[in-house]
């Protein structure tokens, strides 16, 4: 009676934990970036962050990020083609697509810069989503 009761009891332990992700498709769905949020003990206030990066059928690679609170967020900046840089906070990671093997942490910024913003992973309305980054033309048409 035991064996068949305990499952249900630990169910309430479980229902505050975290597994999402949000993608940025950069050409289509088999060309992406995803961010990943893991929580397995709800009591915690942060989650794991992590990375995969695919372009199907070619690769696909997960590479862990680092811990985070619930909320930050995470920004999307492409400083050239097939290469993307990660910011959590001040820290800052680099990848690419080409072969998804390419990952390191940043400890200086590049030399031309981060780049381009692509946009940002963050919980909005209580989902974890992508939210594009306003285009330059977009932004001026907001500020007339």
């Amino acid at each position: 009676m035991l064996r068949r009761i305990l499952p249900f009891a630990l169910l309430p332990l479980l229902t505050g934990c975290i597994n999402d992700g949000a993608a940025y498709r950069i050409d289509g769905s088999r060309h992406a970036l995803t961010v990943v949020r893991e929580q397995n003990l709800f009591w915690k206030k942060q989650v794991k962050l992590a990375v995969v990066v695919a372009r199907m059928p070619d690769c696909q690679r997960k590479h862990t990020l680092q811990e985070a609170d619930l909320s930050t967020p995470v920004e999307l900046w492409q400083p050239g083609p097939g290469t993307f840089i990660l910011a959590v906070g001040n820290n800052r990671y680099v990848t690419e697509t080409r072969t998804c093997l390419g990952f390191a942490p940043l400890t200086e910024e590049p030399p031309g810069g981060i780049g381009v913003h692509l946009g940002t992973f963050a919980v909005k309305n209580g989902v974890f989503t992508f939210t594009p980054a306003a285009r330059p033309e977009e932004a001026a048409a907001g500020s007339r």
